[in-house]
């Protein structure tokens, strides 16, 4: 736990040489009740390559601070509470971020959220960084994808039943986002992507944390690394989380405008006893996500479901099963790499 430490002071300066290897990256989070998608996430991205994992809770009661207490354990995640709920008094984002390069010596800092996994397409993490160096690139611009398929049943996780990847999106008016009435799911509009910041070089975030203010250096959108978002998992999730945002919304009366709109249709569709069936619309009968296949509109992207398949396929050999079922589960764990997309 880190929370009241004294943050040292860490000079800022534009690293010199361009072939010095990429140092420590350092993933920021904050959870929020999401203890079912919480462990995949904290795995995932420590085997991806993040050397750090730093989340500050946004007052989870599910269980997300037990699973943060036992990776914690690791000395690869830290964590603490939320300081301060009202966003007048305390930036999130600014503060971990500057966190990061203070008390964890981040070389580049990635913000992303806990229902969304940091994805490869070619070369691994540090090796897209890497160039990003070598090119003065202190940003890269994250696209997200969200990810829908057949509706999830009793006790299955998103990450293992989710594998159609939403390529192409509508792009809402400003009017349609305001009223909550989308030209399509809303899987399937355009939503901001995420930011990979070098800590040398940050400034401030922008609204969101989808832009940055930097000192030095260009900003670049990578095709090499992309970001596959399970926003909707169980209804049970989607419920927990409209109750959250509406006691996020008491302590910050005065987010007006455009600010949150996702989360302001929701909190309408709950009011309006039309959640459960608008969460019902958002995923695919085998049918429709073949036809919305063919059409380039989604792809099949199994990346996740595919590493928690190898992850158990290791820990059930490792268990002692039977010699039939080890052959099964052998067949499947070939050194996990990621493949392009």
């Amino acid at each position: 736990m880190v929370a009241g430490m004294p943050l040292p002071t860490r000079s800022v300066c534009q690293p010199e040489g361009p072939d010095m290897a990429v140092g420590k990256i350092v993933l920021i989070t904050v959870p929020y009740d999401q203890g079912d998608i919480l462990p995949d996430f904290l795995d995932w991205h420590l085997e991806l390559g993040v050397d750090m994992i730093v989340a500050q809770d946004g007052g989870s009661t599910d269980g997300s601070r037990e699973i943060l207490e036992q990776y914690s354990k690791t000395q690869q995640v830290d964590w603490f509470p939320l300081a301060e709920r009202d966003m007048s008094k305390y930036n999130i984002g600014d503060s971990m971020a500057r966190m990061a390069i203070d008390m964890y010596g981040a070389d580049w800092i990635i913000l992303i959220d806990v229902d969304e996994f940091l994805c490869t397409r070619g070369p691994d993490l540090r090796s897209v960084l890497s160039d990003a160096e070598r090119a003065d690139v202190s940003v890269l611009n994250i696209r997200r994808h969200a990810m829908t398929g057949s509706p999830i049943a009793p006790g299955q996780r998103a990450t293992q039943a989710l594998t159609v990847r939403v390529d192409r999106v509508a792009s809402p008016t400003h009017e349609q986002r305001m009223s909550g009435e989308l030209p399509a799911g809303f899987l399937f509009v355009d939503v901001p992507g995420h930011l990979a910041v070098r800590g040398s070089a940050f400034s401030r975030y922008g609204p969101g944390a989808h832009a940055v203010e930097t000192l030095w250096g260009s900003n670049k959108a990578t095709e090499q690394l992309y970001i596959l978002h399970y926003a909707l998992r169980g209804f049970g999730e989607l419920e927990t989380k409209v109750r959250n945002i509406a006691a996020w919304f008491e302590d910050n009366k005065y987010l007006a405008g455009s600010w949150g709109w996702h989360w302001k249709r929701w909190l309408r569709l709950h009011e309006q006893g039309r959640l459960r069936e608008d969460y019902d619309s958002e995923f695919l009968s085998p049918e429709r996500a073949a036809e919305l296949i063919r059409e380039g509109v989604c792809s099949i992207d199994d990346t996740i479901a595919t590493w928690l398949a190898h992850r158990e396929a290791k820990t059930n050999q490792r268990h002692g099963l039977p010699d039939s079922i080890k052959r099964i589960a052998g067949s499947l764990i070939a050194p996990f790499r990621p493949r392009q997309r």
